[in-house]
């Protein structure tokens, strides 16, 4: 029987287990369909407007929580679209749902769609649902919500004064004398709100005063703390005659009552409102009246302290009310600047008893807003100094979070108040530096990285505050110190920024050359690769803090060098800046820094294993032919920058807050950049010593034809023999225009900007010739790639060559060769040409190949009747100058081409020094026959 029961009861419970099933998943659609709403509309409007709203409206009196919660939120969202749906009704029952989340969720919406809804839905529904919740039958939490309701009500755009006036007014004022202290508190938070309705000084002044003056007086310490706040924001909307004859008396009261009544909330929200109350208040004082409330202040900052009051008072509410004094400190201090100059002293004996509180919690917040009172004080912040030293020597964590990310900002306004100064070390000066150390010692003792960042960005600001022997004394190895020896990455990188500042403003070479020196050996030169790896975030720093110029004498090398690095992250960090060091030269003067960044992309395109570097080496190499276009701004900052830096290492530029534009403002923290990444022209900070951002160059992206486009001469040589004789390992005789090789003058006017228009770099991209227009690259230009060291194809330098000697201006008779019809007897300097220039076919030295050639210069000549060539067998006449002068001409062109040609070291390796002469073919000569013989 037992079983028989057991089996009956689970086939009983089997359909209630389905049942629960089925309706869990059901729910769970419902939530998807509401949460999908927006795409729907956006998807069919009308269908979803139609069909789907309605069956969520149908569901909604019998759904879940969750379901409530997520239909009010889209509710929300469908009002402000302005649909042609009622869905007022669904909001308002809501509200009135006995579970108190789907009763908030549903009231927050109502709150936040009021100012949305047009004037009669206002009239019409809302405000008469807010007077029927109002009722005394009515539960807590709607009455409460009531208040909410009201207030919004009376802000609405629609709502004339008149109509506040007349249907909120009397509700207010009834929620005003309510039985429970909680919805008196709550209404009496939401007046000010009403009285900026009423838009009337003498309706506040006989409508709500009175019931702010009741509640002031409550027996309750909450609605007395509330109605402090709201006397506070109540004298916006009061007039002067309202304010002296009845706030001023008011706030008085409230002042002496709450010292009275113990173990409340009242003073607290005193001391949280007060600096509120002196600002707006301060006008209306007397003399007296003003030094009342400051006496008033000073008894606040002591509540917990003094013993008089210790016995009989919270300690947790002490603590908070000497918290809001600490937090109104400014507002206090500039009422006494405007209303009382003579009380400086009564001023500094509060200020100095809150920067000297027991709890951590008060000086926390005088730390926090100490940069706001040096401010307000200005000159005569002389008196703060000792308790700012004291507030940086403090040993509490939180107290040091509060005062680091403010440290330059004190410094600055010390600065510009004369007490820290860069000519003389004053005692002032001295106590402030010794104070940083000590903040130093207890923010490095701690594991909290982004303090101690914050705190080594604080000190860019040093060299506008301090003597130059000062900062390097000491300042200057700390940082040193810490960018070596450093745990965490940003604080390294961080902490080489600051030295680079630190180098930057310094006026003595050898603290300078010290400074460079130490950080190319202890990072550049470091054992360790995370070292390294800060070395180049140092150099994205200097290329941030430096002009290009300084940054290619003293850094470009030291961090091309890192591209041979045995660490395949290091060389992968060195590839990612390869875009910004190829658009900071500036050509010819940069020429030689030019062909170091061509050796180290040629050697990592070759022989680099790691497919990480090689991938980031093809982006890279993409974004370097990407035409870039120099901006206005960049190089107006660049020429600034370098001006600066002439003036520094001249003596001529006084650091302050007046001198370098890079250096005013405050100093603001950041994140350091990463390597790689070229600085955008939006991220731009004042005060953090002369930031400039990417200058870009114009590169042309076309590839080079196959055919040169002004080859239209019909007696010169085709591509095909031209590419022929290349392929075979002959290199034929051709002028170059030497100047155009070896001269590097420096162009003075290299920043020169045109209005109106951006000026675009001279950079020729010689580090890929595939992205190379050549036919409409000028004769310099074209001569500079030709004899380049880029691994190029043998076409691409046949159209080069071809096209170079097409637009050649200089004539063709001023150089005359020798009609050398065997390569075999090509001179000693034709054939190390042929070997420098040969890059597709590892010819030996010995290995002269023995085609017949005829020379392109020879032909042209032939038209104007100079020469005349013929076949190996026909004769040949020649000018009067001897066979010996012009070969003697043409060898030393080339040898001075071949000493100006900016080859790599690996090819030059493979050249032999000196010639052989006796075995230069193991085949007979031709010799070539006397033209006087027929």
């Amino acid at each position: 029987m037992d079983l028989e029961e057991d089996i009956k009861d689970e086939e009983e419970q089997e359909p209630t287990i389905w049942q629960d099933i089925y309706m869990n998943g059901d729910d769970l659609q419902k939530l998807s369909v509401v949460q999908s709403l927006p795409d729907l509309l956006q998807t069919d409007r009308n269908a979803t407007v139609q069909r789907i709203i309605p069956k969520i409206q149908q569901e909604l009196p019998n759904s879940s929580s969750e379901f409530h919660i997520a239909a009010s939120k889209i509710f929300k969202l469908l009002v402000e679209m302005n649909l042609n749906l009622n869905l007022m009704r669904p909001i308002l029952q809501g509200i009135e749902s006995r579970d108190l989340i789907v009763s908030n969720a549903w009231l927050e919406t109502l709150l936040s769609v009021i100012v949305a809804l047009n004037e009669a839905t206002v009239k019409n529904e809302v405000l008469p649902f807010a007077s029927k919740m109002s009722q005394l039958t009515r539960p807590v939490n709607f009455r409460i919500g009531c208040c909410r309701v009201l207030s919004q009500i009376a802000l609405h755009p629609k709502m004339s004064p008149f109509d506040v006036k007349k249907d909120i007014l009397p509700v207010v004022q009834s929620l005003c004398q309510d039985c429970l202290p909680d919805v008196r508190s709550a209404m009496c938070m939401e007046l000010p709100n009403v009285a900026k309705g009423l838009a009337s000084d003498a309706v506040v002044k006989s409508s709500l005063l009175p019931c702010v003056v009741e509640l002031s007086n409550d027996e309750n310490s909450m609605t007395r703390a509330a109605a402090i706040d709201t006397v506070v924001n109540l004298i916006q909307y009061s007039n002067s005659e309202t304010i002296l004859s009845t706030i001023i008396p008011l706030m008085k009261s409230l002042c002496q009552s709450s010292l009275k009544k113990d173990g409340g909330q009242t003073y607290p929200a005193l001391a949280r409102s007060y600096g509120k109350l002196l600002v707006n208040v301060s006008k209306h004082l007397a003399i007296t009246d003003c030094s009342w409330f400051l006496d008033f202040y000073k008894t606040l900052s002591t509540r917990g302290v003094a013993t008089s009051h210790s016995e009989d008072i919270d300690p947790a509410l002490a603590v908070a009310c000497r918290d809001f004094c600490a937090y109104n400190l400014p507002a206090v201090t500039l009422f006494m600047r405007d209303r009382l100059r003579g009380e400086e002293n009564k001023w500094y004996g509060i200020f100095k008893e809150l920067a000297a509180d027991p709890c951590y919690i008060v000086r926390r917040t005088v730390a926090r807003c100490i940069h706001e009172v040096i401010k307000i004080l200005d000159t005569s912040c002389a008196l703060v100094v000792p308790d700012i030293v004291k507030l940086m020597s403090d040993d509490t964590e939180e107290v040091l979070d509060s005062l680091v990310p403010h440290l330059s900002a004190i410094l600055l306004q010390l600065n510009a108040a004369g007490l820290l100064t860069t000519d003389d070390n004053k005692q002032t000066t001295i106590d402030i530096g010794r104070a940083l150390l000590k903040c130093q010692a207890g923010v490095f003792k701690c594991y909290n990285w982004r303090r101690k960042m914050t705190y080594l960005q604080q000190l860019e600001c040093l060299p506008v505050c301090f003597s130059v022997d000062f900062i390097h004394q000491h300042f200057t190895t700390l940082v040193l110190k810490l960018t070596v020896e450093g745990r965490c990455r940003p604080v390294r990188s961080q902490a080489s920024r600051t030295i680079l500042v630190f180098l930057r403003y310094n006026t003595k070479e050898n603290h300078r050359r010290w400074i460079r020196d130490s950080l190319i050996r202890e990072l550049c030169n470091s054992k360790c690769s995370y070292t390294r790896h800060i070395f180049i975030y140092m150099c994205v720093h200097a290329i941030d803090v430096f002009s290009w110029k300084y940054f290619k004498e003293f850094f470009y090398l030291q961090l091309l060098s890192l591209g041979e690095d045995p660490v395949s992250t290091v060389r992968l960090c060195v590839v990612k800046l390869c875009p910004i060091l190829k658009h900071m030269l500036m050509l010819p003067m940069d020429r030689n820094l030019q062909v170091k960044l061509e050796q180290f992309v040629s050697k990592i395109e070759m022989m680099e294993k790691d497919r990480d570097v090689l991938d980031t080496l093809k982006v890279k190499l993409k974004e370097m032919r990407t035409p870039q276009v120099s901006k206005q701004e960049a190089l107006l900052k660049e020429r600034m920058k370098m001006e600066e830096e002439d003036k520094i290492q001249r003596g001529q530029l006084t650091v302050g807050l007046g001198a370098p534009a890079t250096m005013r403002g405050g100093v603001g923290q950041h994140p350091a950049t990463a390597p790689g990444r070229i600085p955008s022209q939006r991220d731009t900070r004042g005060g953090r010593g002369g930031l400039i951002r990417a200058r870009t160059a114009t590169v042309p992206s076309k590839r080079i034809g196959s055919t040169p486009r002004n080859a239209s001469n019909p007696n010169d040589m085709t591509f095909l023999g031209h590419h022929f004789y290349i392929d075979a390992g002959v290199a034929l005789p051709q002028k170059v225009d030497s100047d155009a090789v070896s001269d590097l003058t420096p162009t003075v006017s290299r920043l020169a900007i045109d209005q109106g228009t951006a000026q675009e770099d001279d950079v020729v991209p010689t580090v890929s010739a595939e992205n190379t227009n050549v036919a409409s690259m000028s004769d310099k230009d074209l001569k500079a790639l030709e004899t380049s060291t880029t691994n190029i194809t043998d076409d691409v330098k046949a159209n080069i060559q071809l096209i170079s000697r097409l637009k050649s201006k200089i004539p063709t008779d001023r150089v005359r060769t020798r009609n050398k019809r065997y390569s075999a007897n090509f001179s000693s300097s034709d054939t190390n040409m042929n070997i420098l220039k040969r890059r597709s076919l590892n010819i030996g030295f010995s290995d002269v190949s023995r085609i017949p050639i005829k020379s392109p210069d020879a032909l042209i000549r032939s038209k104007s009747g100079s020469v005349c060539m013929k076949s190996h067998d026909s004769t040949q006449t020649l000018p009067s100058r001897s066979n010996a002068e012009t070969t003697i001409e043409v060898d030393n062109q080339n040898v001075d081409i071949k000493e100006n040609l900016p080859i790599t070291d690996s090819i030059k390796a493979n050249v032999p020094k000196k010639t052989s002469t006796h075995k230069a073919s193991s085949l007979p000569v031709f010799k070539r026959r006397d033209p006087r013989i027929h």
